[in-house]
């Protein structure tokens, strides 16, 4: 009898253990995926989705996501959904970006990213960060998932000279990422990226330091999950979060 009731005495603590841990886990729906929706985190960043969008995240046993303040990307793999209304050609958005910056500011943030390996890459833009100009209309620098690559593109530099960093697509999805940037905006700008793993930060994924127009008049960091529809695209799970301004 008395084994029985240690046995019962840890079941019960089992229970209340996950009971604690899906608490920890509940979700919050900010976007629908039916029509672009926006929203605010903090002062320093806001975000936009024509995705579904989660405050909280569902982990994985295999693969857990260690993000504290996490929040829950999905894309569709269906080409005519979740599409954002206002781009020339077909294209999913979930992006969370800080306020447009006057030329000559300098500033420092960071955050947690997860990105799960369900997803699928082609030639078409997958844009994970931009560095964002809204006085030249486009990104500066973009972090792409494409052709089976994670990789830097630069639209104002030669990557030939520049040497725009890449990497395998699987030395990074399944995996928490930390990313640090660091940048001063405008057309005498500066830009330094860093990406490193979240569970030893001592393991650098790549880096991108450059100087040069970085903006004009309004720039933001954006991160997230944006991208150019196709036939035969994947499903896009993410999760990002831990945002904090350093400067």
């Amino acid at each position: 009898m008395k084994s029985l009731s240690l046995v019962s005495i840890a079941l019960a603590l089992v229970a209340s253990a996950n009971a604690l841990s899906l608490q920890s886990r509940a979700q919050v729906l900010l976007a629908d995926g039916t029509s672009m929706q926006f929203g605010t985190v903090s002062s320093d960043l806001s975000w936009q989705a024509s995705g579904i969008l989660y405050q909280g995240c569902k982990d994985s046993v295999s693969f857990p996501i260690n993000i504290v303040d996490c929040y829950g990307l999905t894309l569709s793999s269906d080409p005519t959904a979740n599409l954002d209304p206002g781009g020339a050609t077909p294209r999913q958005r979930i992006e969370f970006l800080t306020p447009g910056a006057a030329d000559g500011v300098t500033q420092k943030f960071k955050w947690r990213y997860y990105l799960s390996s369900t997803v699928g890459t082609s030639t078409k833009f997958f844009h994970l960060m931009q560095l964002f100009s809204r006085g030249d209309g486009s990104p500066i620098i973009t972090l792409d998932a494409v052709n089976g690559q994670i990789k830097i593109k630069d639209y104002k530099r030669d990557c030939l000279t520049t040497g725009c960093p890449a990497i395998p697509l699987a030395s990074f999805t399944d995996r928490t990422t930390v990313h640090f940037v660091t940048v001063t905006y405008g057309p005498n700008g500066h830009m330094d990226y860093v990406v490193k793993d979240a569970a030893d930060e001592s393991n650098q994924l790549l880096r991108y330091t450059v100087s040069g127009p970085m903006g004009l008049e309004s720039t933001s960091i954006k991160f997230g999950a944006y991208r150019a529809t196709f036939e035969g695209m994947t499903i896009v799970k993410a999760a990002v979060g831990d945002f904090v301004n350093e400067t």
